[in-house]
């Protein structure tokens, strides 16, 4: 008898797999009521990836319900507490800053939520959704400090998602709109890091010697150039003659010349600092 209630399940999940995500739902917790506690799992994960794109009440209504039954499953049948707490983590902490959001949007914090929401959804791996919500921040909350780390985030989606050249193109346009600013410096160093992971090492020297002066982590903007250097220095000829080249191709001369304009950056700093403080 089992056996059979198992087969026409799977049978009708197959059969409504196209169907309303409401209705996958219940399948979802039919499957979970008689047992099938992992088939139900990935059918609630079927449902919240088909509503990836959504934005209603009705399909929050079911993305709720269907977060809370796969964390349930997680804690009570399946003994994975992490898989649990992700889960219901996910659901009651985006749910609560969209409620932050849509009820006070006025009120200090808002923004804050909002972009909380955005760096949840980069999380999760919906890069367009984390990019509408950190445009929506933008948008309605154009004077924010947290702007600028919204467009960042933005930027960084396209990285993730292996688009290095709409990153370097957002990349690009952050830098413009910060220039100057530690935004900016933070907007090249990204910049460098697509370059390099193209094999541009030439440019990606360039970006983080452009980063370098007004970057939070000078020591880290640092080592990335070193690193990119290195594999320039690798691919150029040398002069078999030439022995202290061919040995480290000029690689200590370049650090004692680098070391040099990391202490100018760090004497800036402190000059800056002071200033501040007189």
């Amino acid at each position: 008898m089992q056996l059979r209630f198992s087969l026409c399940t799977l049978v009708a999940m197959a059969l409504c797999a196209c169907g309303r995500p409401a209705a996958r739902l219940e399948q979802a917790r039919d499957l979970a009521l008689s047992g099938h506690h992992q088939t139900a799992l990935l059918e609630a994960r079927a449902v919240l990836l088909t509503l990836r794109d959504e934005r209603s009440g009705s399909a929050d209504t079911v993305r709720r319900g269907a977060l809370k039954l796969a964390g349930d499953l997680c804690a009570l049948h399946l003994d994975d507490p992490r898989c649990a707490a992700t889960e219901y983590r996910e659901r009651g902490a985006l749910e609560a800053w969209r409620d932050q959001v849509a009820t006070a949007p006025d009120r200090p914090g808002a923004d804050v939520a909002q972009l909380k929401i955005a760096r949840a959804l980069a999380e999760r791996g919906e890069y367009h959704d984390a990019r509408a919500a950190a445009a929506e921040l933008i948008s309605r909350w154009p004077r924010s400090s947290l702007a600028a780390a919204a467009a960042l985030l933005s930027a960084s989606t396209y990285h993730l998602s292996g688009r290095h050249a709409d990153a370097i193109a957002e990349y690009d346009r952050v830098e413009r709109k910060y220039h100057g600013a530690k935004q900016g410096a933070e907007a090249l160093f990204e910049k460098g890091n697509c370059l390099a992971e193209l094999g541009d090492d030439e440019g990606a020297v360039k970006a983080y010697t452009d980063a370098l002066p007004r970057h939070d982590s000078p020591d880290a903007v640092q080592f990335a150039m070193e690193r990119a250097e290195r594999r320039l220095d690798r691919g150029r000829a040398v002069n078999p003659h030439n022995q202290a080249a061919v040995w480290d191709r000029g690689l200590a001369q370049r650090r004692a010349v680098r070391a040099s304009r990391l202490r100018g950056v760090q004497l800036q700093v402190a000059v800056s600092y002071e200033d501040l403080h007189d």
